[in-house]
């Protein structure tokens, strides 16, 4: 081979060698950009989602505080309004109660404090009763004061606690009232009682309390006929122009046998439904008179309530029939709570008892 020829086999080879560093130069640099350009769209796919990484790492931290925060004031709320303003409105109402003990304690507000209400209701009620009696014991030193207490003493005395029975009483002068209520249980398992408002007042009126109790007790222990009794009491030698109301009462099990000498206010009520009992004879005195003895129903529901004028006159029937229908809602359901809640709804509604006030309840068991 000739020195030319080969010169040309080496320039051929390169040109070739050439050429191809040329296209492989040029397919690095293109894979280079392609690499290069992959690099950047995963740069930013990465620094979006960065972004909404941090936007939303932004949005929880907002969001978590606003809850906590709503979580924090809506405590703080349901403490202010379950708990620290009823708290605050009891504390305002005993004040106001430790000032006029006959301001009523509204029940209000959660159970628990609820209750505490109603204790502190039942104890400004005691309170108010404590409060009557020294005032009478103390308008008794104004009047024949060892008497009076002798007889106020005898008219209090109950000699056995009767199971579904709650009683009071009292009066408008002094210690002494001529109203009085008696309730017992007869040999039989019957319960008797009664309810007398006897005219006038102080000891005249005390003695003719403690006299006719005596008898109508006795009669009533003694199974005699209740008309006989009413007959029996107006042939006593009464003294001139003194009368009483008496309504006496037999309870058995399914019946409330009754006789009512002019008494103005006694009340059956049983689911819902309440009816007067008028009287069946005239007023017990020296005139006389002819009774009779009437007979209802009593069952297990039934509640009977009878008054003196002291609870009727300054309202009317049917406001103390109302008074009736809402003690019997209240809690315990004991005739002395139901009792308690018709007095101090009177004694509210009104500006003061103007009489002799005597109230007998009874309830079915």
């Amino acid at each position: 081979m000739s020195l030319k020829s080969l010169s040309r086999i080496i320039a051929l080879a390169t040109f070739v060698l050439i050429a191809i560093c040329i296209v492989l130069f040029i397919d690095d640099e293109r894979r280079i950009q392609l690499i290069a350009r992959d690099i950047e769209e995963v740069s930013a796919n990465v620094s979006e989602s960065m972004t909404r990484t941090r936007a939303l790492l932004r949005f929880t931290v907002v969001l978590e505080t606003a809850l906590l925060a709503a979580l924090i004031g809506f405590i703080l709320l349901g403490l202010s309004r379950r708990v620290v303003r009823p708290l605050t409105l009891l504390r305002s109402n005993l004040r106001a109660a430790a000032g006029d003990n006959l301001h009523v304690i509204p029940i209000t507000g959660p159970k628990e404090i609820a209750q505490v209400a109603n204790d502190a209701e039942h104890l400004r009620r005691s309170l108010v009763s404590q409060t009557d009696r020294a005032q009478l014991s103390m308008q008794a030193l104004d009047f024949e004061a060892p008497a009076s207490v002798a007889i106020r003493a005898s008219l209090d005395r109950q000699i056995q606690s009767v199971p579904g029975f709650a009683g009071y009483s009292r009066p408008i002068e002094g210690v002494i009232a001529g109203d009085w209520w008696w309730a017992g249980v007869r040999s039989d398992g019957k319960r008797i009682f009664a309810i007398a408002d006897v005219s006038g007042h102080g000891v005249r009126a005390g003695v003719m309390a403690i006299e006719s109790r005596s008898i109508v007790s006795t009669a009533l222990v003694s199974s005699l006929p209740l008309d006989e009794i009413a007959l029996a009491l107006s042939r006593h030698a009464w003294d001139q122009g003194m009368f009483f109301t008496l309504f006496m009462g037999v309870i058995d099990a399914n019946s409330l046998e009754y006789c009512s000498a002019g008494h103005e206010y006694a009340c059956l009520a049983d689911a819902g439904d309440q009816q007067l009992l008028p009287p069946t004879g005239p007023v017990i005195s020296n005139l006389g008179g002819h009774w009779t003895v009437a007979c209802v129903p009593f069952s297990a529901t039934s509640v009977f309530l009878a008054a003196t004028d002291g609870l009727i006159e300054p309202t009317s029937p049917a406001a103390v029939s109302h008074w009736l229908t809402q003690a019997i809602c209240a809690e315990p359901p004991t005739p002395e709570n139901w009792l308690n809640h018709l007095l101090a709804a009177s004694r509210n509604a009104t500006e003061g008892w103007p009489d002799d006030l005597t109230v007998i309840l009874a309830i079915g068991i």
